[in-house]
């Protein structure tokens, strides 16, 4: 099956140099503060199929990092209060073939994530978004250090759910994928 990915590259169905160049046009407009830290194929959008089985069509994750930094709270095993600015804003978006459809089934999945959102849909790609909150690998470290000696409990209320510095990421991609779409 040959077609034509929203940015004008011919496509088979599984090929993902085309959902790439379509994240590479995505790319190219973040604000000057945000970066690409993230990029892996094969993906499925957050919480679409938790716990299920999928086989039909994968498509292409982007994690995208602002510089707002995003603070883990959490509680030492005496009682005692913490918050560490571990994290920095971030935007995760799958790029999928048009062809991709949520389940429905998900709705009986109660401890499932949130699911990622539909921003756009095209006859040549679908795009889901979710914000949140990042770590680099040395916050992780940290993260796993706090976790297995000394936090009694944790929690991210500061982590993006809708308010990012990038406030504008909805509009511009729909804007981006409708104009390379004509």
């Amino acid at each position: 099956m040959i077609g034509v990915c929203l940015c004008g590259t011919p496509r088979a169905a599984d090929d993902y140099e085309s959902l790439a160049y379509c994240g590479d046009n995505i790319t190219k407009i973040l604000p000057s503060n945000w970066k690409l830290v993230e990029k892996k194929a094969g993906e499925l959008p957050s919480g679409h199929y938790w716990g299920m089985k999928f086989d039909g069509p994968r498509g292409l994750l982007l994690v995208f990092e602002g510089n707002r930094d995003v603070f883990m709270h959490w509680e030492d095993k005496s009682g005692s209060g913490h918050q560490e600015a571990l994290g920095k804003e971030a935007l995760s978006l799958w790029i999928m073939p048009p062809e991709y459809a949520e389940s429905w089934k998900r709705f009986f999945v109660m401890k499932r994530p949130i699911p990622a959102e539909l921003i756009y849909s095209g006859a040549m790609t679908k795009i889901y978004g979710n914000p949140g909150h990042h770590l680099s690998p040395e916050a992780e470290k940290r993260f796993n250090e706090i976790l297995l000696t000394n936090a009694s409990s944790t929690s991210w209320p500061d982590s993006p759910k809708d308010t990012l510095t990038w406030a504008t990421w909805k509009e511009d991609i729909r804007m981006i994928c409708q104009a390379k779409s004509q």
